[in-house]
């Protein structure tokens, strides 16, 4: 069988406030990646958006991030980011993108451990 690529899903948005359809959506990008046999979602993000981003009736983002949070107790791979929604102003989606790729690269070099090709070997270091 060979490997699946794995897939971190996210979604940006003012969650104003979350809804079970923002959750189904996370299930039914999942599901299908799956049925390829291509992928493997390893991860959801969910990401508000900041208090600036100037939208009417938007409620404070740490209200937002608190019910998304509460909505997302027995989820077992989705999670909420709060970054976006604490920086000192609206970002556009590709930074936040930018940021999260980022987070995960940093994630999965300190769980894999330094790379072996990388290393000196002991006859290198007898020089």
């Amino acid at each position: 069988m060979k490997s699946r690529i794995p897939v971190v899903l996210l979604a940006c948005g003012s969650f104003n406030p979350i809804t079970n359809m923002h959750l189904r959506l996370f299930e039914v990008a999942r599901d299908h990646l799956h049925q390829t046999g291509m992928y493997q979602v390893i991860e959801g993000i969910i990401s508000p958006v900041n208090d600036s981003y100037g939208k009417k009736d938007l409620v404070a983002s740490h209200h937002r991030v608190a019910m998304a949070r509460l909505a997302l107790q027995t989820s077992d791979w989705i999670r909420v980011d709060s970054w976006e929604s604490e920086q000192p102003q609206w970002m556009e989606t590709v930074k936040v993108l930018r940021h999260h790729h980022s987070e995960l690269l940093k994630s999965s070099a300190s769980t894999e451990g330094p790379d072996p090709s990388k290393t000196p070997s002991a006859s290198a270091d007898a020089w």
